[in-house]
């Protein structure tokens, strides 16, 4: 998966549905100690900016799912709710 199409997956957009959100999502990458961690996020029906799922890419070139707990810093600040 590109991660450009992290927006348009279906499974994420099933995911945001859970979480209130119905805008179109969207996809923003950091870089954090050497990797680059793209986060997917939406507004829900309050106006609040929510955080769907992080993924970074591995050493395949592929990208995985980034367990809760391994977040990087600057995307926890971004999303302190």
């Amino acid at each position: 998966m590109d991660y450009l199409d992290l927006a348009f997956d279906p499974r994420l957009q099933n995911q945001a549905r859970v979480f209130g959100i119905e805008s179109t999502l969207d996809v923003g990458v950091i870089e954090w100690k050497g990797h680059s961690f793209y986060h997917v996020s939406g507004v829900n029906r309050s106006g609040q900016r929510v955080l769907v799922e992080v993924f970074k890419v591995n050493a395949h070139g592929k990208l995985e799912a980034v367990l809760v707990y391994q977040y990087p810093v600057p995307i926890r600040d971004l999303y302190r709710n």
